[in-house]
């Protein structure tokens, strides 16, 4: 009866199972079930908080490919472990930063700085021989033109990359060509980019004829 009056007796069950989550906060053995239910709560969300400063962390990693936003393979970079957990481990883009992967990154980075550093001078003798062979107005390009001077047919870069290919032995895809607007005869200047740090410029002679 006096059991009856004081509610349900919680199961030994159920509080050895609120003891546990309760731990370090120590267990209350009169305490009210409200009470226990906000232990609970608290204790649930001090292990929600502590997952998402784990997950926020950031930690130092090693780019297995070139990712826009983060930067070339070889590279170090500090990310948010969740973000490496979630994304970068699971497709094979970057690996964590032990000192072995740290020794083959500085090995990547070697490799394609001498790699640059050879396609950087190679871009540069290609302009030198091109300004040499093709400058001072070497090029001549014949069009049809009307009465007042204004030429029928344009000149396109895959045109003058072929004349200029055919010159100099140094193979050019047109869309490294910029030609100005020629709408009448003239001397025209044409630039060739062969490397991010490298151009060459040449200038055209453009002949009309009635």
């Amino acid at each position: 009866r006096e059991a009856r009056e004081r509610g349900p007796v919680p199961s030994m069950v159920a509080l050895l199972l609120v003891a546990s989550l309760v731990g370090a906060a120590g267990w209350v053995p009169h305490a009210s079930p409200a009470h226990l239910s906000r232990v609970c709560a608290s204790r649930a969300s001090g292990i929600e908080m502590k997952k998402k400063l784990k997950e926020n962390t950031v930690r130092e990693v090693v780019l297995v490919q070139d990712i826009r936003e983060l930067g070339k393979k070889g590279e170090i970079v500090s990310v948010k472990k969740g973000y490496f957990r979630n994304y970068l481990q699971p497709y094979r883009m970057a690996e964590v930063a032990t000192e072995e992967v740290l020794a083959k990154a500085a090995e990547e980075r070697a490799r394609r700085e001498a790699e640059d550093a050879a396609n950087l001078e190679k871009a540069r003798e290609q302009a030198a021989t091109i300004e040499a062979v093709c400058g001072g107005g070497a090029i001549t390009i014949m069009r049809k033109a009307g009465p007042d001077g204004k030429l029928f047919g344009s000149v396109t870069a895959a045109e003058v990359a072929e004349i200029v290919a055919d010159r100099s032995g140094v193979a050019l895809d047109k869309k490294a060509v910029a030609v100005p607007q020629v709408g009448e005869a003239g001397n025209f200047v044409v630039t060739i980019k062969l490397h991010p740090k490298v151009e060459a410029s040449i200038s055209i002679l453009v002949v009309g004829q009635e």
